[in-house]
């Protein structure tokens, strides 16, 4: 009896507190962005995700001067979730097996400048490990990730079009 009660009571726990953000490619998680450069003026900041993970990502340096001749307004992030299977596995090994889910997310902000605008889209892979031990890290700030992935992808589609002739 008192073995069934803990473990109804230990559930919650392991199924809640044991996940941790991973940033794909690889590449990106220990990536560090160049020194900001570019002051930017952020139009809707009441996108308090999108804005967060702008910041996170260290590319501009923001400013609250509306005067600022760069702009940037963000558009609400988009979500594509996958498919929750891999958490069986998790459940059935009562969390030593890690589980990966692997959401994509689409992150859209346009710069204005002088009457000009250009739109970005970045596909951000953040995605979410669920592991037992993962109850004792730090590593579940969704906005500091989704903000490393965000600076990986600037960077390399910079790189990209720097080669193109």
């Amino acid at each position: 009896m008192i073995r069934s009660i803990i473990s109804i009571l230990l559930l919650p726990v392991i199924l809640s507190g044991c996940y941790a953000y991973r940033v794909f490619p690889k590449s990106y998680r220990h990536f560090e962005a160049p020194a900001a450069t570019q002051t930017v003026y952020i139009i809707n900041p009441e996108l308090k995700k999108e804005f967060e993970i702008l910041k996170a990502a260290g590319i501009y340096i923001i400013s609250n001067d509306s005067t600022n001749h760069l702009a940037i307004k963000l558009y609400p992030m988009q979500r594509n979730f996958v498919c929750g299977q891999p958490i069986v596995g998790s459940i059935l090994f009562l969390g030593q097996l890690p589980a990966y889910l692997p959401d994509r997310y689409q992150f859209i902000y346009e710069e204005q400048q002088d009457g000009t605008t250009r739109q970005f889209k970045y596909e951000l892979k953040v995605a979410t490990r669920i592991w037992f031990w993962d109850m004792f890290t730090f590593q579940k700030n969704f906005k500091k990730f989704a903000g490393k992935a965000l600076a990986g992808s600037r960077h390399q589609e910079k790189l990209v079009a720097h080669q193109q002739p």
